[in-house]
């Protein structure tokens, strides 16, 4: 079988978390939530909770984040599962 990506895009306060959630019971599958956050953080210089600690431990450049996606999955692995969140994906993007 192959590796089956899913990109999950969604808008704030909706049911995300709770797919996520989901997805991320299964022994094959790996959860990425919201990739373009620290990007976005960044870019626009928002400023959310928890700002600081994203920024610090997610990749700011967003061309990283598509490559990191991209990515061979760990072994066992064949289900990827994105939380995207709409108003991340800026215009530059």
């Amino acid at each position: 079988m192959g590796v089956l990506r899913l990109a999950m895009w969604s808008g704030p306060r909706n049911i995300s978390t709770a797919f996520m959630r989901s997805w991320g019971n299964r022994e094959d599958t790996v959860v990425v939530d919201e990739p373009f956050y620290a990007h976005y953080l960044d870019v626009t210089g928002l400023d959310h909770p928890g700002r600081e600690e994203v920024l610090q431990h997610q990749p700011r450049d967003w061309r990283r984040v598509v490559a990191d996606l991209a990515a061979p999955l760990p072994p066992g692995v064949r289900i990827q599962y994105q939380k995207q969140m709409a108003h991340h994906l800026l215009p530059h993007m």
